[in-house]
């Protein structure tokens, strides 16, 4: 039967968003993604007449080298939020990465050797945080509060207060291949990997099960303890490497580099259409989120604006978007509700 042949009665009660041929994630991803590149296109065109300068080739390229690590980090708190969780120590994580990565290179130790060593540490870090969450049932948010005191602590205590300078050895960071540099590259190569894991296998669909029903999903045979553990491995690990490529980008450890990373790590993510209560989210929109936030302390900047209105701004779009995301959610439940 074709479309013409549907009786009158049948298109009738087919709900008008099933007419148009959008589906529901569809619309989700309009929802959460048409604001976000609004946003970005006007800051664009609005920075550039005001300065042509913005979205010359190499500011773009300084732009993306620059929020690299964010880029990073963001990817690893959508994982975590898509799953119900949270981690709030990552500023911290990356502040004692950078000093630990100036402090092995300083005393030798081959690059490729120091990224190894953060990597793995940041991994048995955040499996630490899985291991509390998933058995002992610590609350994310208390958990992850006190390790970032914790880092942060332990990075001043070993750089001595003092920002550890580190003149070689983390160079590849600032590299370029083909014009890019290494720091974007590495950051586009964590978006595929994220995205594949989190989008295209089980165990991202074990993902989104724990974080929209975690008691629905331990039912289902889901191994949820073991997903937690995962994801906050997943996030040390990434921390690691955020704290790697900082210290690299500076040239330095600094024991204070990532004070306040972590509030502006889950902003993004949140503009992202990631749902702090689990189940929603996803590796693209933590991306857009990323790029608003850069747009927007980047356009500040070129159109003089004073750096103290910087989080005024990036507070007033994260909780215009936290609003126009709830007031959607409870659209979507109220037309669930009649059509069901």
């Amino acid at each position: 039967m074709t479309t013409t042949d549907v009786p009158p009665e049948v298109a009738a009660a087919t709900p008008p968003q099933q007419r148009r041929g959008l589906s529901p994630l569809m619309r989700d991803h309009l929802r959460v993604y048409a604001p976000l590149v609004l946003i970005v296109v006007a800051l664009g065109v609005v920075t550039t007449v005001y300065n042509p300068a913005f979205l010359s080739g190499a500011n773009v390229g300084r732009l993306l080298a620059a929020n690299a690590v964010l880029g990073v980090l963001v990817v690893g708190q959508t994982l975590l939020l898509v799953g119900g969780q949270l981690d709030l120590s990552v500023g911290s994580l990356v502040s004692l990465g950078g000093v630990v990565t100036a402090s092995f290179v300083l005393h030798g130790l081959p690059p490729v050797v120091v990224v190894l060593v953060c990597l793995v540490a940041g991994a048995l870090i955040g499996l630490c945080w899985g291991l509390i969450v998933a058995y002992l049932k610590v609350p994310p948010f208390i958990l992850t509060l006190g390790g970032l005191a914790v880092f942060a602590s332990l990075a001043l205590t070993l750089a001595a207060s003092t920002p550890i300078p580190m003149p070689s050895g983390m160079t590849w960071v600032r590299a370029e291949v083909l014009g890019v540099r290494v720091a974007v590259i590495v950051w586009a190569l964590v978006i595929v990997l994220g995205a594949l894991l989190l989008h295209f296998t089980r165990f991202g669909r074990n993902v989104y099960a724990v974080g929209a029903n975690e008691e629905a999903a331990f039912l289902a045979g889901v191994p949820t303890a073991r997903i937690k553990m995962a994801l906050y491995s997943i996030n040390g690990m990434l921390a690691g490497l955020a704290g790697v490529m900082f210290a690299g980008r500076v040239g330095a450890g600094d024991p204070r580099g990532g004070v306040g990373l972590e509030l502006t790590v889950v902003a993004a993510a949140v503009l992202g259409g990631a749902s702090l209560a689990g189940g929603r989210g996803s590796i693209v929109g933590g991306v857009l989120g990323v790029l608003v936030v850069a747009m927007v302390t980047d356009s500040l900047s070129f159109l003089d604006v004073p750096d103290t209105y910087n989080q005024l701004v990036l507070g007033a779009i994260l909780i215009g978007a936290v609003a126009v995301t709830a007031t959607s959610e409870i659209r979507r439940i109220r037309a669930a509700r009649r059509t069901g």
